[in-house]
């Protein structure tokens, strides 16, 4: 290589390299922003989904339903007061008798029919409450679930797409990074040249 050309080449490199540089800079600087961007949005579809998951069953509550629930609750709790109020009288039937034991009226409280009959009545409305309760649990979750999926269906598509477009413009970006940085190299390697070569001529 003729000298001239040598220094010719030896004096554009700073410049070279000075570009190579700020190209290498934004590279990483569009890197670190997309990342961070990636990382924001993929936050904001689990606090949104979080969000979702966690509503209130209140919200899928109808008032028909709940005036329901407190009827049969209310009918429980009459019920037991029913049964309370049936053994009593049994017990002091039995006590009127003449003199008993204590276990003996426990026996005869027990045995009575009216008794019997009064916690049966309860045993059933107690029945009925816990599986209108699953019923409406069962109801409330099917609504839930129909309405996030729904939602999820009208967002997905979007959050796919915004995802995707993320994805696609940081792998290119991380393309460019090493692109970059084999660009700084080689002129860094081509400066050591070219000083070798100067010495030599």
């Amino acid at each position: 290589m003729h000298p001239d050309e040598l220094k010719e080449r030896i004096a554009a490199l700073p410049a070279s390299l000075q570009e190579a540089l700020e190209r290498q800079a934004k590279a990483y600087i569009a890197v670190a922003r997309l990342e961070a961007q990636k990382t924001k949005l993929e936050a904001e579809i689990q606090r949104q989904e979080a969000q979702d998951s966690d509503s209130d069953n209140d919200e899928s509550d109808s008032l028909e339903n709940n005036l329901e629930l407190a009827r049969l609750e209310a009918n429980v709790e009459r019920l037991k007061l029913k049964v309370t109020e049936t053994e009593d009288r049994a017990e002091m039937a039995f006590r009127a008798l003449g003199k008993t034991t204590d276990a003996q009226v426990r026996a005869a409280v027990g045995s009575n029919p009216d008794v019997i009959a009064a916690k049966e009545n309860l045993q059933d409305a107690k029945e009925a409450l816990v599986e209108r309760k699953i019923v409406l649990r069962h109801q409330r979750q099917e609504a839930r679930d129909a309405r996030l999926n729904s939602m999820q269906d009208a967002d997905v598509d979007v959050e796919d797409e915004r995802l995707s477009k993320l994805s696609e413009g940081l792998a290119a970006a991380r393309e460019e990074t090493i692109l970059a940085d084999v660009q700084v190299e080689v002129i860094r390697t081509t400066v050591e040249a070219y000083k070798m070569l100067t010495q030599i001529s």
